[in-house]
């Protein structure tokens, strides 16, 4: 008889086993869902218990409208939203919609946000500037930026940044072509 309940005692640890490993498994699937599929509003809509809402804010396979945004807005991590997501919520319009929500240190490094001047300008108290001198200048004129918010740019944060670096390379191309010019 004792035999009996030791058997029972190992089966059912093992069913409690198998029952935690399958939930982790599954948990771990939704991470990997939330995260990386390309999600629209209707599996939003339909799935929004299951989501892990942490990895949803920074999927950049969802193409996030303003409505999304507005919709989910106290589910969103607004950190990582800013961060890493994209699509028209990232626009000059849906920024300027979503001005009170975003976390503007984070977005002013999410490389799917095009700097415009006016958008800059629209929002010049709200970027992080030290931020802003890192972000990616490969379709900026970066001498015409700085030279409207140069004031802007902290010289503690401007030194080795990527701003610097493409000024720079527009300074050699400018004397290059003067050289040549002769």
């Amino acid at each position: 008889m004792n035999e009996v309940i030791i058997n029972n005692q190992a089966e059912m640890r093992r069913v409690e086993m198998a029952a935690r490993v399958e939930k982790h498994i599954e948990w771990q699937a939704w991470m990997t869902i939330s995260r990386k599929r390309p999600l629209t509003a209707t599996h939003l809509e339909r799935y929004e218990q299951q989501l892990i809402w942490d990895e949803v804010s920074q999927n950049n396979q969802i193409e996030w409208t303003t409505k999304m945004a507005l919709q989910w807005k106290e589910k969103l991590n607004w950190n990582l939203f800013s961060r890493f997501a994209h699509g028209q919520a990232f626009t000059a319009e849906g920024i300027e919609t979503l001005a009170p929500l975003w976390d503007w240190k984070a977005l002013t490094t999410n490389p799917n946000v095009r700097m415009t001047n006016e958008l800059v300008r629209k929002f010049t108290t709200k970027w992080d500037w030290s931020a802003m001198a890192w972000r990616s200048w490969e379709d900026y004129d970066a001498r015409e930026f700085y030279s409207q918010f140069f004031e802007r740019v902290p010289l503690n944060g401007f030194s080795g940044s990527k701003l610097e670096f493409a000024l720079h390379q527009q300074e050699v191309e400018r004397l290059w072509l003067k050289m040549n010019e002769q």
